[in-house]
Order: structure tokens, then sequence, then C-alpha cells
């Protein structure tokens, strides 16, 4: 399932970008649907280029209140691998959830655009559910993918905006 997004705030594009990057712990006690954010790898490259590795741990107040008693914690954490071009303005990622492993598929690409009132960061991002790549989930009717998918962007969406307004926030702090 494809998704994109766009959040705009008032700070400037070489500021949003670097905080984004470079205080991504950070920006965790802004978000109140995640508790913590930790940088567990981070090299950098000759062309500007940063590669870091980031776990996420999210909470359970991300989820409708039905769904919270039947998702375990440990599906509300993932691994998320995100390619910094400075030379770009771009962010590219990939997560990883390792409840799901290979039935989960989750990419996508900020862009950090100038905007008259500051920074615009455009998202785009693709999401599938593919419960036939894991044989514990191979009995999940195809039907319900479809559901699946947009129920689990329908989550996600939120916090990545949210992630956006956290950047503007910190900075707003400082």
């Amino acid at each position: 399932m494809h998704f994109d997004l766009n959040h705009v705030t008032r700070h400037p594009r070489d500021l949003v970008f670097a905080t984004h990057r470079d205080h991504i712990e950070a920006l965790a006690a802004y978000l109140p649907d995640v508790e913590r954010i930790e940088v567990r790898g981070r090299s950098r490259h000759a062309d500007g280029r940063e590669v870091q590795t980031q776990w996420w741990v999210g909470s359970t107040s991300a989820l409708p209140l039905l769904l919270r008693p039947m998702v375990p914690a440990h599906l509300l954490q993932w691994q998320q691998t995100t390619t910094w071009d400075p030379a770009a303005w771009t962010a590219s990622w990939e997560i990883e959830v390792p409840g799901l492993g290979a039935a989960v598929s989750a990419r996508g690409k900020h862009t950090y655009e100038r905007d008259p009132a500051g920074c615009r960061i455009a998202l785009e991002g693709d999401f599938a559910f593919r419960p036939d790549r894991v044989p514990q989930l191979a009995q999940v009717p195809a039907a319900a993918i479809p559901v699946v998918e947009r129920a689990v962007v329908s989550i996600v969406l939120p916090m990545i905006e949210r992630t956006g307004e956290a950047v503007g926030r910190y900075l707003d702090d400082r």
C-alpha cells in the first residue's frame, strides 16, 4: 500500500534535516506513541551520506483501545535503517519488524524541501503485508491482507507526521 504525506515546519531546511538526523533519540520525548529510539549504528561515507541503524520501541498508545490487548509488545519494536543524503536533502528508510520477519515490507523516503514557511517534509512510502512468507501466518486469508495493510498504515502515518512535528517542537524548545 502506497502512502504519502507532507508536513511544514517554520524552521529552515538545513536545521530540520540535521536535527532529524543527529537528534533522533531526543525526539522520542516528543512522540507520545514512542517509548524510545536508540541509534545502534552509524557510518559516514566520503560523499556525505550517513547510514544509521535505529531501534524504535513503540507504545501501545499508538493502537486503538480494542487492539491493545491483542498486540504483543514485541510487535511494537522495529529496526529502521536510514540513509541520509545531504546533497539530495533526502532520508531513505527501510523498516524490519523482527516479530513479523519477512511478512512485512516497509520502506520510504523523506524529502526536505524549502518552503516559504520554512521547511516542507514530503514523505512517500510503501507498506506490504505478505503473510505467505512466514509459515505461522500462511493461513491468513488473502481478503484480510488489504484490511491489515490499511489498518497498519492508519496507525503508522500519524506517528510519522508527529515525527515532523516533534522536530519543530524540539527546535522551538532550543
